[in-house]
C-alpha cells in the first residue's frame, strides 16, 4: 500500500528541514495533515528515521499552541461575562433608581 501524496510532500518537507533547519518548510502544514502523516508512517514502520521525530516534534508544537489559544479564548470569554454582569447590575440599578423614585 502506498502512501498518500499528501503525506510525502509532509515527509519531504520535513526531511529537508531535518537537513537544513530552514522552519519555514514545515510552518504551512496543518496539525491534522501532520498527524495523518504520522499515521502512515506509523503502519510503515519508519519512526526511526530523523524526519518522523521531527513531524512528532512539530506536532507537539502545534497542539501546545492550540491548548494556549484556547485558554485565552476562556479568559477573554470570561472577562467579557465579568463586564457584561457588571454593566446590566449598573442597568438595574439605574432602572430602580429612576422608576421606583417617580
Amino acid at each position: 500500500m502506498g502512501l498518500d501524496e499528501r503525506s510525502v510532500e509532509i515527509t519531504n518537507a520535513f526531511l529537508k528541514f531535518v537537513e537544513t533547519g530552514e522552519k519555514s518548510l514545515i510552518e504551512g502544514f496543518t496539525r491534522e495533515e501532520i498527524e495523518s502523516a504520522l499515521f502512515e508512517f506509523h503502519k510503515d514502520k519508519l519512526q526511526g528515521l530523523p524526519y518522523y521525530h521531527a513531524m512528532r516534534g512539530r506536532l507537539a508544537e502545534l497542539e501546545d499552541l492550540e491548548r494556549s489559544q484556547r485558554e485565552e479564548e476562556r479568559w477573554k470569554d470570561r472577562i467579557i461575562g465579568l463586564l457584561s454582569g457588571l454593566i446590566l447590575a449598573l442597568i438595574v440599578i439605574l432602572l430602580r433608581k429612576y422608576l421606583l423614585s417617580a
